[in-house]
């Protein structure tokens, strides 16, 4: 069986969905498409001769975004906003399967009607990394544009003896010179306020340190506040105490290896799951029901994107 992955060409160089690549190809032929601007895939000359289409993050297309005939599969990432109803909707009456990497995205999409979905949870392996212990009052922050430098300082107060590395969104390190900066420290902020997966944060609780984040998927779907991690408001950020990080450092060894093992039971499952796979055929209504929807999906698009304009507005 023969599939083709769909995926953004950045992804290509972070290699971020190499993980999944590799457990699909050890029961199936795969090959990878890459595009470089959402819905202009070119996907449907690419995936004619393929029995089944991954797609990763993105549908193909905000009108077609399945082929019918052939097997697919998306994989949606929390962080794009999956919790559109319309989409959702639309996916369920497709009949094309869903791998989930959110508890949030999962509940969500199962409520629009989703019926053809597995859930896991990805951890990286933990000997693949440093395992070295960093300076206690050093905190890392990989200063991506949600979570700065200013609302890092207020959760570890300079004054109380805190240091901080910050990589700036610009500054290009390999991934061992991003580990090796991450290893100096014990402290880890995590850069986002939502992830898909979130493999910065992942990365830096497979090392063994404290990872600070944002209450929010999926950092709120790992981490146990005060017990493997812990968990803050952006938008209220208050000073962490050194009773609250050394708490959690005495937990995360234990914590990583009862994760990394969930992964492993999780991991078995997928290429389970996409054999299973019939090839998407919806019966006239259900297409009626995707054709008539497609107006209201993109009129709650529009509607999304002035509710998010106005809530960034209102925290300036």
């Amino acid at each position: 069986m023969k599939w083709l992955f769909i995926d953004h060409e950045y992804h290509k160089r972070t290699r971020s969905a190499k993980f999944f690549l590799d457990i699909v190809r050890e029961s199936f032929a795969v090959d990878e498409h890459y595009y470089n601007r959402c819905y202009r895939t070119q996907a449907e000359k690419v995936a004619a001769d393929y029995d089944g289409v991954i797609v990763w993050e993105f549908p193909i297309s905000r009108n077609k975004f399945f082929f019918r005939g052939k097997k697919n599969i998306f994989v949606p990432m929390y962080d794009n906003e999956w919790a559109s109803y319309w989409q959702w909707k639309r996916i369920a009456w497709s009949g094309m399967g869903v791998i989930s990497f959110s508890d949030k995205v999962t509940a969500h999409a199962k409520r629009c009607g989703v019926k053809n979905i597995l859930d896991v949870r990805y951890f990286p392996i933990p000997s693949d990394f440093p395992q070295e212990k960093g300076e206690s009052k050093r905190v890392f922050l990989w200063e991506r544009g949600d979570i700065s430098e200013d609302t890092a300082k207020k959760l570890f107060p300079p004054e109380l003896g805190y240091t901080f590395d910050v990589k700036k969104g610009d500054e290009f390190l390999s991934h061992e010179e991003y580990l090796s900066r991450i290893a100096k420290s014990e402290i880890v902020v995590a850069p986002r306020r939502k992830e898909g997966i979130g493999m910065a944060f992942l990365e830096a609780m497979a090392m063994g340190k404290c990872v600070v984040a944002h209450n929010d998927a999926t950092m709120n779907e790992y981490i146990n506040d005060g017990v493997n991690g812990i968990l803050f408001d952006a938008d209220r950020p208050i000073a962490i105490t050194e009773s609250q990080v050394l708490s959690v450092r005495s937990n995360i060894q234990e914590s990583k290896v009862q994760l990394y093992g969930l992964w492993l039971d999780d991991m078995k499952k997928i290429c389970d799951f996409i054999f299973a796979q019939k090839p998407c055929a919806p019966s006239l209504l259900n297409r009626l029901k995707i054709f008539s929807s497609y107006l209201m999906y993109l009129i709650e698009g529009v509607w999304y994107k002035i509710k998010a304009k106005l809530k960034k507005e209102a925290f300036k």
